[in-house]
C-alpha cells in the first residue's frame, strides 16, 4: 500500500476531528450528569419539602419519593482517627482486617501460600497489615447513626447527608 503526504494529512487530520468530537461529547455527558444530580439531590426534594409531599404519584404510574442519603469517603489522613473512633464508640466490628503477602511465579507449587497462616511471623514473612471499612458498610452506618439523631464526626469520615430522589 501506497499513501502520499496529502493522504496522510488526512488521515491525521480525522483522527484530530474525532478527538474533538469525543472531547465535546464527554464535556456535554458531565454537564447532563451535574444537571442530574441538582435534579435528584436539591431542586426535587427541596420542592417536595415546600410542597410537603412525602411521595408523588405520576400519571405514568412512577412514584417519586425523597430519602436521606449519605455519601462518604474516609480521607486518607484521617484513616487513623475514623477507625479509632469507630473502637471507641463501640463500632470495631465494622472494621475489617487483611494481611497480605506476595509470592512469586511457581512458589504456590511449593505450599508457601498454605503454610503461611501457621508460619507468618516465625518466618519473618514480608507481610502487608490493612484495616478498614467497606465503602457500603460505613455509608449504611453513617445513615443509621443520622436517622437515628447520634452525633458522629462527618468531617472525620468525609461524609455528607443529601436528599436524594427515587423514582419507581
Amino acid at each position: 500500500m501506497t499513501i502520499s503526504l496529502n493522504e496522510m494529512a488526512t488521515v491525521v487530520q480525522s483522527l484530530l476531528d474525532a478527538e474533538l468530537i469525543i472531547e465535546n461529547q464527554e464535556n456535554q455527558l458531565k454537564e447532563s450528569k451535574e444537571n442530574a444530580r441538582k435534579l435528584r439531590e436539591e431542586v426535587i426534594p427541596s420542592s417536595m419539602q415546600e410542597l410537603g409531599l412525602a411521595e408523588l404519584k405520576l400519571d405514568t404510574g412512577q412514584k417519586i419519593t425523597v430519602k436521606q442519603d449519605v455519601y462518604a469517603s474516609i480521607p486518607k489522613d484521617n484513616k487513623l482517627s475514623a477507625l479509632q473512633w469507630l473502637e471507641d464508640h463501640g463500632h470495631g466490628g465494622l472494621i475489617k482486617t487483611d494481611v497480605v503477602t506476595s509470592y512469586g511465579k511457581g512458589e504456590e507449587e511449593e505450599g508457601r501460600a498454605r503454610k503461611l497462616l501457621f508460619k507468618l511471623l516465625a518466618e519473618g514473612e514480608k507481610t502487608k497489615l490493612s484495616r478498614g471499612i467497606n465503602a457500603q458498610t460505613l455509608k449504611a452506618f453513617l445513615r443509621e447513626q443520622i436517622a437515628k439523631g447520634e452525633d458522629v464526626p462527618l468531617d472525620l469520615f468525609g461524609a455528607s447527608p443529601v436528599w436524594t430522589t427515587k423514582i419507581k
